[in-house]
């Protein structure tokens, strides 16, 4: 029992962190597989208390998401405009990516997506060349930064959870 336990939770660590690199709600579907762990066992290991947190950071991490992507652009000098096209170029690469290439497209396409769409906006609004790669690159910074780190938070939770199973000797 203890294998299948410690194999499904980091199976789905794995599965979740891919989920959110492709544009998915990774976090959330490991949320929600964390509350059918705690039913599993009554939330006597999986408390509600430590589902409520992780649903807070959960939902804290999917606004740094998008925040994190408009913050770098205006960091770097780019217009609002930019940082809401960024977001909306990534959201239809992604899609259009999927479609080409079903797992990898999506993350090439929400890269590309939003590095096109932010270059093509700030070259419009006369910004030269190496200005607008220079943008256009930290709004590619910003997604990829904030992927990671909610793919690392999916796997600190993750192992948290298995020393909760290992600790409650539940494991046998």
């Amino acid at each position: 029992m203890d294998l299948l336990i410690i194999t499904s939770i980091l199976l789905l660590i794995i599965i979740s962190s891919i989920l959110v690199w492709i544009n998915l709600p990774g976090t959330f579907i490991f949320l929600f597989f964390t509350f059918l762990f705690g039913l599993y066992n009554s939330f006597d290991i999986i408390g509600k208390k430590f589902l409520l947190i992780t649903f807070a950071i959960c939902v804290f991490l999917e606004l740094i998401e998008f925040l994190f992507s408009i913050l770098t652009i205006k960091i770097y000098g780019g217009k609002n405009s930019s940082a809401l096209l960024s977001i909306a170029g990534g959201l239809i690469g992604a899609i259009i990516g999927s479609f080409i290439f079903p797992i990898l497209g999506s993350l090439f396409g929400l890269i590309l997506g939003a590095y096109l769409i932010t270059y093509y906006n700030e070259k419009r609004g006369k910004k030269t060349h190496d200005q607008a790669m220079k943008i256009a690159g930290s709004s590619t910074l910003g997604y990829v930064f904030s992927k990671g780190l909610k793919s690392i938070s999916i796997a600190a939770f993750g192992l948290y959870i298995i020393k909760l199973f290992i600790n409650n000797d539940l494991l046998t």
